[in-house]
């Protein structure tokens, strides 16, 4: 017996948070940027919306990679995990073979 056990439940369980996680930051991208598409149009005409203006792209970019990058890190746990939890029953519980 090795010195850890895993309970390939628990793992499909953790799996199911790590997706409901990812979903819940996909409805806040969507948000956010209904919210910019918005707001985009009511940055002023002065000198200070106008340089927010020329910058916003860039900011927005930024924002929106590193919130992709993290929903597609959220997606990947659960991914793994189920594929743990998978290889782990597969060894604890092998098919029958039929000849």
């Amino acid at each position: 017996m090795s010195g850890y056990s895993v309970q390939p439940g628990a793992l499909h369980r953790q799996s199911k948070v790590y997706n409901e996680l990812a979903h819940s930051s996909e409805e806040v991208r969507v948000e956010l940027r209904a919210a910019f598409d918005r707001d985009r149009n009511t940055l002023g005409a002065d000198m200070y919306g106008a340089e927010l203006a020329k910058k916003l792209p860039e900011m927005e970019g930024g924002i929106f990679a590193t919130l992709k990058a993290h929903i597609d890190a959220l997606e990947r746990v659960a991914s793994n995990l189920n594929v743990s939890a998978r290889n782990y029953e597969a060894v604890e519980h092998p098919p029958v073979r039929r000849s």
